[in-house]
C-alpha cells in the first residue's frame, strides 16, 4: 500500500502549549494567554474538543496572529487598530 508523503499534519495544541509556541517564537511578545482564550471563547478561531482538551492548529493560529503583515485584507484591518 502506497501512502502520500505530502500529507498535511496540523500541528494541534492545547491553549497552553500553542502560547508556549507563540513565547518560543518571540520571547517579547505582548500577546498573552488571556487573549488567546478570549479569541477561542469568542470563536475568533476554530478549535477542535477531544474529551476535555481543546485544541488549536498551531499553523492556522500563527496565519491568523500575523494577517496584518502577510495577509493584510479588510478583516484584519478591522481587528488591527
Amino acid at each position: 500500500m502506497m501512502t502520500n508523503t505530502n500529507t498535511y499534519i496540523p500541528k494541534m495544541r492545547t491553549i497552553d502549549n500553542a502560547y508556549a509556541e507563540i513565547k518560543k517564537l518571540d520571547p517579547a511578545t505582548n500577546f498573552t494567554k488571556c487573549a488567546l482564550r478570549r479569541m477561542v471563547a469568542n470563536k475568533e478561531i476554530q478549535t477542535i474538543k477531544v474529551g476535555n482538551k481543546v485544541l488549536i492548529n498551531l499553523d492556522l493560529l500563527l496565519e491568523k496572529l500575523s494577517c496584518g503583515i502577510y495577509n493584510y485584507d479588510d478583516t484584519c484591518a478591522s481587528s488591527v487598530s
